[in-house]
C-alpha cells in the first residue's frame, strides 16, 4: 500500500513513521523548503501529557466579552463575518458547558495516554537527540477560582493515572525555588512531575531522517499539492506541480491549511488557525529548570539546555499568518516582567509565529472521510507535539483496518 502524507510537520512525519513501520510505502509532500517549518518550528517546547485541557470551558465563556472588546491582551480576535468563522465560533460556544468540557478533557486524556505510550516506544526503538528531558511541569495562578478549576481537572487526571499534584504557593516555590522572588503573589498551582521539554523541530527532522534511512520513506519538499486525483469517487492520487502522483491512499496532515484544501471536495472541517508567538533567549543560572506555565498570562517557559523558549498568545487573525511586531513585543514584555533575570532578553532574535489548527472541542480530527481512500489527521491545536504519536497510531490503525477489509471484499467478489 502506497500512501501520500500531506504535510511535513510533526503530525505528518509521525504519521509517516507509523505507516512505514507497518510496511507501507510512504511519500511525504510539503510545499515548504524544509521539515517542520510551520507550527512545529519553534513551539512552546513542551510535551505535556498532563495538561491537555481544551480551551473551550465555562471559564473561557466568561472571558469572551472582554476578548471581543479587545480587552484581553493574551487573546486577540480579528472581527470577521466569514461563515466558516462564525460556524466555528458557534460550535466553540457549544463546547463551553461543564459537561462538554469534562467529556472533551476525558477524551483528550485518553489520546494523551496513547501518545505517551507510542512516544516511549519510538524512543526505545530509535536514538534521537532533540534536547529532551523530563523536566516536570508547574502551572501557577494568582486566582483562587482558577486554582479550583485546575484542582477539579487534576482529580479527573489522577483517576486516569496521570500524576497532577495540587500545590500551595509555598509548595510551588519548593518545586521551583527560582520562581519565588517573582511569584510571591500566586495562590498555588498544579505540578506534574512526569512531563517533558524538548525541541519539536529537531525531533521532527531526526524522525524524518529515520523514516528515510530505515524505512525508505520519500520526502518531497517544495512540492505544491493542488488537489486530489479521483476516479469514480475514489482517490487515486494527488495533483502536484509535477503532475499527478498516483497512490493508494492519502492522509491530510496540513494543520491550519487542511480546511481550505478539502473544501472543494465538500468535506467541511471546523478548524480555526490560532496564531501563537515564541522567542528564545540565552538562559542563565536563574532560569527555572522546571517547565513553567503562568496560567493567568497564558505564557510558557521551557529551558532547553543553554536556552530558554518562551511562548504564548492566541490570536484569531484569519488567514493572516504574518508576525505582528506589536504582539511579539507584548509577549516579550509580559515575560520579562514576570521573570526578568532568567536570561538575556536583549538577544531574543526575530521571534516566531505559527498557526495552531484549533477545533471547537480542542480534539484533533483523526478519521476516514466520505471520499474513499482519503483520511484526516489534523486539528491538534496547541497540543500537536504532545498528541502526535497517539493520533498517528489511531489514524494508521483505521487505515490498516479499512485496507484489510477492502482486500477481503475484493477476494470475496473474485
Amino acid at each position: 500500500m502506497h500512501v501520500a502524507v500531506l504535510g511535513a510537520g510533526v503530525i505528518g512525519v509521525t504519521t509517516a513513521y507509523a505507516l512505514a513501520k507497518r510496511g507501507c510505502k510512504v511519500t511525504i509532500f510539503d510545499q515548504a523548503s524544509s521539515i517542520a517549518s510551520g507550527a512545529s518550528f519553534a513551539n512552546g517546547a513542551q510535551i505535556s501529557y498532563s495538561f491537555v485541557d481544551p480551551m473551550a470551558s465555562p471559564a473561557m465563556l466568561k472571558k469572551i466579552p472582554a476578548i471581543l472588546l479587545g480587552k484581553d491582551p493574551n487573546i486577540k480576535q480579528k472581527p470577521s463575518l466569514e461563515p466558516a468563522h462564525l460556524r466555528w465560533g458557534a460550535y466553540f460556544l457549544g463546547n463551553c458547558t461543564e459537561p462538554k468540557a469534562t467529556s472533551n478533557l476525558e477524551n483528550a486524556i485518553s489520546l494523551a495516554l496513547e501518545s505517551r505510550a507510542a512516544f516511549q516506544d519510538l524512543l526505545a526503538a530509535h536514538s534521537i537527540s532533540f534536547r529532551y528531558r523530563q523536566s516536570g511541569k508547574l502551572v501557577v495562578t494568582r486566582d483562587k477560582a482558577t486554582l479550583a478549576r485546575m484542582h477539579h481537572a487534576a482529580k479527573i487526571k489522577t483517576k486516569r493515572g496521570i500524576e497532577a499534584r495540587v500545590l500551595s504557593a509555598q509548595e510551588c516555590w519548593q518545586v521551583e525555588p527560582k520562581t519565588e522572588p517573582h511569584y510571591r503573589d500566586i495562590v498555588g498551582g498544579i505540578y506534574a512531575p512526569g512531563d517533558y521539554v524538548g525541541d519539536a523541530r529537531r525531533f521532527t527532522k531526526a524522525l524524518a531522517q529515520i523514516c528515510i534511512d530505515d524505512y525508505g520513506v520519500d520526502i518531497l519538499l517544495k512540492q505544491k499539492v493542488f488537489g486530489l486525483a479521483t476516479d469514480s469517487g475514489n482517490v487515486i492520487g494527488i495533483r502536484t506541480d509535477d503532475g499527478v502522483f498516483s497512490v493508494d491512499k492519502v492522509v491530510v496532515c496540513m494543520g491550519a491549511a487542511s480546511a481550505k484544501f478539502l473544501s472543494p471536495y465538500n468535506i467541511p472541517l471546523l478548524i480555526e488557525p490560532v496564531k501563537g508567538y515564541s522567542f528564545t533567549i540565552p538562559a542563565n543560572d536563574e532560569a527555572p529548570s522546571c517547565s513553567l506555565t503562568d496560567a493567568d498570562h497564558k505564557i510558557v517557559f521551557a529551558r532547553l539546555h543553554s536556552e530558554m523558549r518562551i511562548a504564548g498568545l492566541a490570536d484569531f487573525d484569519g488567514d493572516d499568518m504574518s508576525l505582528k511586531e506589536d504582539r511579539l513585543a507584548t509577549l516579550k514584555s509580559f515575560a520579562e516582567r514576570l521573570l526578568p533575570n532568567i536570561g538575556d532578553y536583549g538577544h531574543s532574535g526575530t521571534g516566531w509565529v505559527g498557526a495552531r489548527p484549533m477545533t471547537p472541542d480542542g480534539l484533533p480530527i483523526t478519521q476516514a472521510t466520505k471520499v474513499n481512500n482519503l483520511y484526516l489527521n489534523t486539528g491538534h491545536g496547541m497540543l500537536g507535539w504532545t498528541l502526535a504519536c497517539g493520533s498517528a497510531e489511531r489514524i494508521v490503525e483505521i487505515m490498516m483496518q479499512r485496507h484489510a477489509g477492502s482486500i477481503h471484499l475484493k477476494r470475496a467478489t473474485q
